[in-house]
């Protein structure tokens, strides 16, 4: 069996979603669907979304819905170089059942007159309010 690395996304790269069709081209599949831990909060950045981490123990955090996303490990790196441009980054991130995955997450500074679009409680819900 051919190693794997778990990825969280939580916007373009989603299923169904416009960046989607990257990840399926590297021979990701889809491990579940599910929500972060209440800790972040999401923004805005134009056509993707950054979370980013709150407090430790989630003061003034939120639940997301997130995919995990299984890669090929031979293909991580051309994701890297290719699918996660500045200001986000991968880092962990805490799913709802206290787990936690390598994953998609934003700078700090990227976000000060960025949307906070934590309401929505995901990007897939954020981006149907706009249609």
């Amino acid at each position: 069996m051919a190693a794997k690395l778990n990825l969280v996304l939580a916007g373009a790269h989603m299923s169904g979603l416009a960046l989607n069709h990257q990840v399926l081209g590297l021979g990701a599949t889809l491990v579940k669907a599910c929500k972060t831990a209440p800790l972040y909060k999401m923004y805005s950045l134009g056509p993707r979304p950054a979370l980013i981490r709150q407090g430790a123990d989630g003061e003034c955090g939120h639940s997301f819905q997130v995919e995990v996303w299984a890669f090929p490990i031979e293909r991580v790196g051309e994701f890297l170089r290719d699918g996660v441009k500045p200001p986000l980054c991968i880092g962990d991130v805490v799913l709802e059942d206290g787990s936690s995955e390598k994953g998609f997450l934003g700078e700090a500074y990227a976000v000060r007159d960025a949307e906070e679009v934590s309401s929505f409680g995901g990007w897939r819900a954020y981006l149907a309010s706009k249609q």
